[in-house]
């Protein structure tokens, strides 16, 4: 081998780096990316010649993202129209009372998001459910109760002090004849050994994961991820929001850190969205369609006038419809934002849109944690502030612990609880899902619970966050300047 590696000719290794350079740098170009993921990735392949090429090649392009999006693309379309066509009947598509001010003030946003398989129900019955405490009993109450079927769709599964009562909890129901489906990323669920997903399946759980991975430690961070979190008992009850199934989300002393989290339990016509949005998943990962029937989408008896539109995007999205849907809700805005999000690297119109508005005479408020679980993202986020504060935005530093919620409350009027936080790679990259509510009372909620988290915040004056440490500004500088690939 080392005689091999001699007889190579000098030039060769130089020569072939080059090539690689060039390739690297024109497939970036003609990628057409976003200027500052553009900028971003240039900046990786000089600062860091040979490894900033390797990581390119391997994880830049998006060769495997066409080839596997354009596939799911497909499934997409074809189950979206019949999906159209059967279940979304005239009493789901409702059309916008004129009498109904709030719906009126978000009439754009209702529109943009029917056109984008998010259709407004009003049949609907919500509940908030505030941390692990409130959503996990709440979950298990709901599956103990299951006839038909039970699906789940997590980012997170953990086989620990939750997951492992939950997991014996579908064995259960699986062995009384309920049809039970998982679908778990490939990253994100990691920890869920072979052992574990054979052992499910021994007991009629069907389990899959999301695009699995061989070098999870690089690719955590660069691949597609599927973010969400869903639940669907029998197709009229749903559970979605920013909490994983992991006992890290539940605050019972075993844990150092208090995790703050905002999830919805959710009855009625929405819930037939978080189903269509489930199946598409499993076509995907199984390459299989399901038989369709009444149990899928079951007729809905009268609960409430609650009106709800649930959005999902992702990288095979025309659209990235969750980024342009918060634009139009921000742009609605008439007295008042609350914005609570764990990372905050907004793109450059989401950042215009909340500092134009707060300009405007808007009252903006944005809260993300003291701490973060990524320091380079967390110096990433802290790098905007300055022109926050300029623009007359209040920014709160959550002390508590680590606050995971991804909420937007506008006026009294609208309020939107999901799984995509307030960043590039949720709005572009990751399989995201969120909740739109149009009703007062839940927003009277969580405006509650965003005044009782202030009580645990330190507001940033902007003369002392000047005089911070130079260090600490550069810091900042230099993670924004690779806040594109985070």
């Amino acid at each position: 081998m080392q005689e091999l590696w001699d007889q190579l000719p000098p030039f060769l290794l130089p020569l072939l780096y080059t090539l690689g350079l060039i390739y690297a740098v024109v497939s970036v170009l003609l990628d057409n990316k976003n200027p500052l993921k553009t900028h971003s990735y240039l900046l990786l392949l000089f600062l860091f010649p040979v490894v900033g090429v390797l990581i390119y090649i391997f994880f830049g392009q998006n060769l495997r993202k066409k080839k596997i999006f354009t596939k799911r693309k497909l499934i997409n379309q074809a189950f979206g129209q019949k999906y159209i066509d059967r279940f979304l009947d005239n009493k789901l598509r409702i059309e916008i009372p004129h009498h109904n001010r709030p719906l009126e003030q978000y009439e754009k946003l209702i529109q943009f998001l029917a056109k984008d398989l998010s259709p407004l129900s009003n049949n609907n019955k919500v509940e908030i459910l505030k941390n692990g405490e409130e959503k996990f009993p709440a979950v298990m109450d709901a599956i103990r109760q299951a006839q038909h079927h039970i699906h789940l769709e997590y980012y997170i599964f953990n086989d620990d002090s939750i997951g492992r009562p939950l997991s014996e909890l579908l064995i259960k129901k699986a062995a009384q004849g309920v049809q039970v489906r998982m679908i778990v990323d490939g990253v994100g669920s990691l920890g869920l050994k072979r052992r574990y997903i054979k052992n499910m399946r021994k007991h009629g759980v069907e389990i899959y994961k999301f695009m699995p991975v061989l070098f999870p430690s690089f690719t955590s961070k660069i691949n597609y991820r599927n973010h969400r979190k869903i639940i669907i008992v029998d197709g009229h009850t749903g559970f979605t929001g920013g909490i994983n199934l992991d006992d890290r989300y539940i605050n019972n002393g075993n844990h150092s850190l208090f995790w703050r989290d905002t999830h919805l339990r959710i009855e009625g016509e929405a819930v037939k969205t978080l189903q269509f949005q489930f199946l598409i998943s499993w076509q995907f990962v199984t390459k299989e369609e399901l038989n369709i029937d009444e149990h899928t989408f079951p007729q809905v008896k009268s609960l409430s006038e609650n009106c709800i539109q649930i959005n999902a995007s992702g990288p095979d999205w025309e659209l990235a419809s969750i980024m342009d849907s918060f634009l139009l809700a921000l742009n609605a805005a008439k007295s008042h934002i609350r914005i609570v999000t764990p990372y905050f690297i907004p793109t450059e119109s989401i950042m215009k849109a909340i500092t134009t508005v707060s300009r405007s005479g808007v009252e903006v408020e944005l809260m993300i944690p003291f701490e973060g679980d990524s320091w380079i993202v967390q110096a990433a986020s802290l790098s905007y502030v300055s022109k926050l504060l300029q623009a007359g935005v209040k920014v709160y530093l959550y002390k508590k612990g680590f606050i995971h919620a991804k909420v937007i409350i506008i006026d009294e009027t609208f309020a939107s609880v999901g799984t995509a936080n307030m960043d590039s790679r949720s709005f572009n990259m990751n399989y995201e899902i969120n909740t739109y509510l149009y009703e007062k009372s839940q927003a009277e909620i969580l405006i509650k619970q965003f005044e009782t988290d202030l009580e645990s915040c330190d507001c940033i004056h902007l003369e002392k966050w000047k005089n911070r440490r130079t260090t600490q500004k550069l810091k900042e500088s230099i993670c924004r300047l690779l806040a594109p690939l985070l």
